[in-house]
């Protein structure tokens, strides 16, 4: 019992998959579902499941039962038709129409886009060296004193270096810029648990601000007006915001109305930088030996920041400079990650999808259509890192697991904690992210000899990485880089 395909390609990636299945079969599965439903049927003179099959055929109807049995093979028959012409589908298919008399099954099938990367080793751009500066190194150090300080109340008024504690509230005086489409909706998710007046800006019971940190509407005056006040103090005061502010765009030219009441004010002491502290820090016998830690993060934390921005500059050019084909359902499936992620977060701030939708008076439908052009960009970015990394031949070595690896578990500092964190690499979900995180860094490399003009030629590069090469899944980086530069 053969089946009969045809297939046919269109020029968006996707299959017409026609599949005949052959009579027999199809009576075959009749004769089976008929006696399933034997069973169910009460036919007189007959005991369940005892009713012979033209007796059960006029009973339930030729084409009802065709149609039932249908239903039953039609999932197994798919499979087999891929497995039969070695079609790999990329997304979901659909089955877009069924004859039943022959049987006749017509999907679509979507395949794997096609990437075809243009003359990106020719591309060079200048790199900025890496560095930590005295400036960052004495900020972190600083952080280290105000993370050993001691506070106490003082019956004064606030200066600055102090902290105070606050409440009050806050709103803005003058309208937001109205926000359109995909950007509306995101805004809408990350600010789903703020409170329901849109113009609130602050609202606070009890809020303790340092009166030399601008982390709170920094560049603004509103530290400012806080110095001076002492407890039981209270004040209203107004300021504008920057046009352009860096910090928060939607806060940009816009004048906000402050009421405050200072609760409490507290002296800070902050421990002097010498060996004492540095002991008190962790496992560092001199102060020399916690500067060297601290400088070693911050270098690192400067590297990755470097390898995303370099690994993006490459992604956007090697975007503008390729030829990419791909079926519908590639960026359906990338719509469906976002609306997963917009409903979670959606439930993180306690709201209901359908609430939402409620409230902002659109359709799922509509919210789908604003996701889909950014949608699309991703799915570009990965399709571009993907074929880099498999144009370039980028593969795993044993080696470099092991030497991340120990580069990780040396942070910890503790043996015992060392050794469980070896075991957690080595295995499952461990494993991933670190040959993940050692294929970034991988396409990051090669970034920076192409950008230079130093990229190593592809048949040596491949022939030396061969042998000691391991499995690791491409996609998981692609798809943990796109995140990162989104």
């Amino acid at each position: 019992m053969t089946l009969t395909i045809q297939t046919a390609e269109d020029d968006l990636r996707q299959m017409t998959l026609t599949i005949e299945v052959d009579e027999a079969r199809v009576v075959k599965a009749m004769q089976k579902k008929a006696r399933e439903l034997s069973r169910e049927v009460n036919l007189p003179g007959f005991r369940p499941g005892k009713a012979p099959y033209d007796v059960l055929v006029r009973r339930i109807g030729e084409d009802v039962l065709r149609g039932e049995a249908v239903e039953d093979i039609i999932q197994p028959i798919f499979e087999e038709a891929l497995e039969q012409e070695d079609i790999d589908p990329y997304a979901r298919p659909t089955l877009e129409n069924i004859d039943l008399k022959p049987l006749v099954l017509t999907f679509t099938v979507p395949l794997s886009p096609t990437v075809t990367l243009g003359d990106y080793r020719s591309l060079r751009q200048e790199v900025e060296e890496v560095t930590v500066t005295d400036e960052a190194l004495e900020q972190a150090l600083e952080y280290v004193r105000v993370r050993h300080q001691a506070i106490e109340t003082v019956d004064r008024p606030a200066a600055a270096g102090d902290v105070v504690s606050i409440s009050g509230h806050g709103r803005f005086t003058s309208p937001k810029p109205a926000a359109e489409g995909v950007e509306a909706a995101e805004e809408e998710a990350d600010e789903a648990d703020s409170a329901d007046d849109d113009d609130t800006i602050f609202e606070e019971e009890r809020l303790d601000i340092l009166l030399d940190d601008k982390t709170l509407f920094p560049e603004t005056p509103f530290v400012e007006n806080l110095v001076g006040m002492s407890a039981g103090d209270h004040k209203e005061f107004s300021f504008i915001f920057a046009d352009p502010y860096e910090h928060e765009a939607d806060y940009a030219g816009r004048e906000a109305l402050f009421d405050v009441t200072v609760l409490e004010v507290k002296q800070r002491d902050l421990p002097e930088l010498d060996d004492e502290l540095a002991r008190q820090e962790g496992d560092f016998e001199t102060l020399e030996a916690l500067r060297e830690s601290l400088r070693d993060d911050l270098m690192r934390d400067a590297e990755g920041a470097a390898r995303e921005k370099v690994l993006d500059d490459l992604i956007h050019q090697l975007m503008d400079g390729a030829t990419m084909v791909y079926p519908p359902a590639a960026v359906d499936a990338q719509i469906d990650t976002m609306v997963d992620d917009f409903k979670s977060r959606l439930t993180r701030s306690g709201w209901q999808f359908q609430d939402y939708l409620n409230l902002q008076g659109i359709t799922e439908e509509k919210l789908r259509e604003d996701f889909s052009e950014n949608a699309e960009s991703q799915l570009k970015h990965q399709l571009a890192l993907r074929q880099f990394i498999l144009d370039e031949k980028l593969r795993v070595e044993v080696a470099d697991i092991d030497e991340k690896i120990e580069k990780q578990v040396a942070r910890f500092g503790n043996e015992s904690i060392s050794d469980s964190m070896r075991k957690y690499y080595r295995s499952g979900v461990g494993f991933d992210v670190i040959s993940s995180e050692v294929l970034s860094e991988k396409a990051y490399e090669r970034a920076l000899a192409i950008f230079s003009g130093n990229a190593p030629d592809l048949a040596e590069a491949e022939e030396e990485a061969a042998d000691a090469a391991v499995d690791v899944a491409t996609d998981e980086v692609v798809d943990e880089t796109t995140d990162e530069a989104e």
